[in-house]
Formats: structure tokens, C-alpha cells, sequence
């Protein structure tokens, strides 16, 4: 069942590490605390965010619980990838980036680019910022360095 439902969605799994290594001239990173509520349903869980932004467009985002990397989520002007190394699992696509993973849409929140249908992000007086998905229930809430 799991099969069917990732081949009809238009992405699909794969081995592949990374779109592209974040380092170099021309990036800009922040790290900072989150709280990430994976569905509606279940516990929220803590950890780092690190969102490295390029100024050609390329974005990469990684949520970690010491010592281990959650998810890493990467972006550039065509194509997107998802990674759940625990889970071992990865998915990628040309974009637009399906909306179901809200890791994607990390980067183009805080920017202020447009959100697909169905997310809401807001900024809070005190810095931090909240990220939903309304379908899922899916919420990534915390703060990043300046």
C-alpha cells in the first residue's frame, strides 16, 4: 500500500545523498532551536535547525537531535530532495516540491515566498516563527540566529 501511494504521488525514493554540498562563497547560514509536531496526532520533538540559504536560490535544511540527523531537506531553482536517515528513506522530484513535506518549505517561509495552499507561517514578537501545514497537522516552530 505504501508502494502505490509513493509512485502516485510524482515523487519518488532514492539513494541519493545530497543535490549539492553547502559550502563555499555566497551563503548565508542560521542555526537555532525547533519544535517539530510530525502530524496532529502526535508528540512534538526537539532539535537544531541549520538552514544554509545561497543567494543563487539553492537552500539546504537539516533537523538534528544530537548526535543524529532527523531530516535533510535540500532545494535549488528546479528540483527538491528529502531525506529521513533514521527511517532510511529519501524522495525526490523536479518542483514544485509536493506539499506534503513541510521541511521544503522552510526556507521559502522565512523568506516570505509564497506557501502552497494549505500552510500558514507566522512570525511571533519575540523572534520565533511557526510553521503549519493544515492538512497534516504538521507544525515546525522555533528560532534562528540573525
Amino acid at each position: 500500500m505504501l508502494v502505490l501511494a509513493l509512485l502516485g504521488s510524482g515523487c519518488r525514493t532514492s539513494p541519493a545523498s545530497a543535490l549539492f554540498s553547502a559550502s563555499g562563497p555566497g551563503w548565508r547560514v542560521q542555526e537555532g532551536q525547533v519544535l517539530w509536531r510530525p502530524a496532529a496526532n502526535m508528540t512534538e520533538l526537539g532539535g537544531e535547525l541549520v538552514v544554509a540559504t545561497h543567494e543563487d536560490g539553492r537552500c539546504s535544511v537539516q533537523f538534528s537531535k544530537t548526535p543524529l540527523p532527523l531530516v535533510l531537506a535540500q532545494v535549488t531553482r528546479t528540483n527538491w530532495l528529502i531525506r529521513f536517515p533514521p527511517r532510511r528513506l529519501a524522495f525526490s522530484g523536479p518542483k514544485p516540491a509536493p506539499g506534503r513535506f513541510t521541511w521544503l518549505y522552510v526556507s521559502d517561509a522565512l523568506s516570505g515566498a509564497p506557501l502552497p495552499a494549505g500552510y500558514t507561517f507566522l512570525r511571533q514578537p519575540d523572534g520565533g516563527w511557526r510553521l503549519e501545514n493544515h492538512r497534516s497537522g504538521e507544525t515546525i516552530q522555533g528560532y534562528l540566529s540573525p
